[in-house]
């Protein structure tokens, strides 16, 4: 699969979904706060630095809606594919890749100096992060105020 691209309708929740728009990556995490509703939200980073929820057509916009591949370790396409689309790493279970992004966006909203301290510089990595660490790990930096691995 070389070019990641899905449609709306084949979006679950704890996918690592992408898009271009003028020659910028835009990532995000599929998730569904609402459990008795099937519709799909992203948590996503806004041109503030600011972690929300947002419908996933929004996401979408008129771009391409691409998914990002894990444990491509067997595969050398992640040596060639653009940074942030394929990774050798494995992603973790569905449910957990969901609570840490939604952990995310609630510890941004309580404590906006932790999370800009753990990520430093810009927080371009948060979707993978959110898809391979451990949801216990995860929980024990944001609420527990220790420093990541």
């Amino acid at each position: 699969m070389l070019s990641h691209a899905i449609s709306v309708a084949d979006v679950h929740p704890g996918d690592h979904l992408y898009r271009w728009r003028n020659l910028k990556l835009f990532q995000g995490i599929a998730v569904q706060p609402n459990h008795d509703s099937l519709e799909i939200f992203v948590v996503t980073l806004n041109n503030l630095n600011n972690f929300h929820v947002a419908p996933i057509k929004l996401f979408k916009g008129n771009g391409v809606l691409r998914r990002v591949l894990y444990n491509q370790g067997d595969s050398y396409l992640h040596w060639i594919k653009l940074p942030g689309t394929s990774y050798v790493e494995k992603r973790r279970p569905t449910e957990e890749i969901v609570q840490n992004a939604l952990l995310l966006v609630d510890t941004k909203n309580r404590n906006c100096e932790l999370i800009e301290n753990l990520f430093g510089k810009g927080f371009d990595g948060f979707a993978k992060l959110c898809s391979t660490i451990d949801h216990d790990h995860w929980r024990h930096i944001l609420l527990g105020g220790g420093k990541k691995k």
